[in-house]
């Protein structure tokens, strides 16, 4: 069979094209490896903690998604893969010295308080976590659907719609993590199962902040001194709750180490999760006086963040109606 010079140069282009697909879908096993690639590529990490010989749902998470080609070719564009495996059993301090590449990892599930396998985190080249996945059921379209939206933030574009009041903040069209969008709309009743740190908060004429975290969450962890700020400076405007649906004992060691100056409450009925359809975490809401929602979504989405001075608009914008409604 004779080849044309066109269609040499066809089947070596797809060749190479199909080499660097199978390239970039590959899996390191090097954290430090995975955070140069990072720096480099400028793609964020998609770490896989988990038991590809022992646990169940890992097995599944393999065989439904990451074997597939769909999730291959996903993966080639969009993230760098690093898979970090365990053994069933915790090895004894003595093979974990003469191994150090597995103590290393076991020194990962420390940092990133890892309760079970699989886990999967999203993490930028800094090795700072921005959110945090498992096994989903529905094949590898729908997994990576899901975690596109983690991802690219920014598919499709974010348009912004005018604020019904000047001065909260645009409603924009970006990815809540939510089933229910509530901004612009009344919130949901608080209802929680316990008040860890004192009694319920006195709330009326005051913005309230509610953040859906968890003791287990990078990033819940890391907006907690920027609220403990909020709560300090703006105290006589502002409540800030956080709510999560952990063990209150656990809850309670956590604080002990973790200062946390505004209200903390357990809520194990998920009564406002499902009120709401949280789908990840952290998740906040900003509820002015009217118990409308203000702000929705994920605090430090880069489309969208909950910054200082969003919350300073917000509260002076709820005074300023608050006065104008009482004339």
């Amino acid at each position: 069979m004779k080849f044309s010079t066109k269609s040499v140069l066809a089947i070596a282009m797809a060749t190479l094209v199909a080499g660097a697909q199978a390239a970039g879908a590959s899996w390191l096993t090097s954290y430090q490896k995975a955070l140069q690639v990072s720096a480099k590529t400028g793609k964020p990490i998609l770490a896989d903690f988990t038991g590809t010989t022992w646990c169940i749902y890992c097995k599944k998470l393999d065989a439904e998604v990451f074997s597939t080609p769909e999730f291959k070719q996903w993966a080639a564009k969009n993230v760098v893969l690093l898979k970090l495996d365990f053994p069933e059993e915790m090895p004894s301090p003595a093979v974990l010295r003469t191994q150090p590449e597995l103590a290393a990892r076991y020194e990962l599930t420390k940092k990133y308080r890892i309760e079970g396998f699989p886990t999967i985190y999203f993490l930028r080249s800094n090795g700072k976590a921005f959110g945090m996945f498992g096994y989903q059921a529905g094949g590898p379209v729908r997994w990576t659907t899901l975690a596109d939206r983690l991802v690219n933030p920014h598919k499709p574009a974010a348009q912004r719609v005018s604020a019904t009041v000047k001065g909260y903040p645009d409603i924009i069209n970006k990815t809540l993590y939510a089933d229910v969008d509530l901004r612009g709309k009344k919130a949901p009743k608080l209802v929680v199962e316990k008040w860890l740190n004192g009694k319920a908060p006195k709330t009326d004429g005051k913005v309230v902040l509610v953040d859906f975290w968890a003791t287990w969450c990078p990033g819940c962890r890391e907006i907690i001194p920027e609220l403990a700020q909020w709560q300090k400076k703006y105290g006589k405007d502002l409540v800030v709750i956080g709510v999560t649906d952990e063990d209150p004992q656990k809850v309670a060691k956590f604080m002990k180490n973790t200062p946390m100056n505004y209200y903390v409450a357990i809520d194990r009925t998920h009564n406002m999760y499902r009120q709401i359809g949280i789908q990840s975490i952290p998740h906040a809401l900003v509820i002015t006086p009217d118990h409308v929602v203000r702000w929705q979504g994920f605090p430090d989405l880069r489309q969208d963040i909950l910054t200082e001075e969003v919350m300073a608009n917000i509260i002076s914008t709820s005074k300023r109606q608050t006065v104008a409604t009482r004339r």
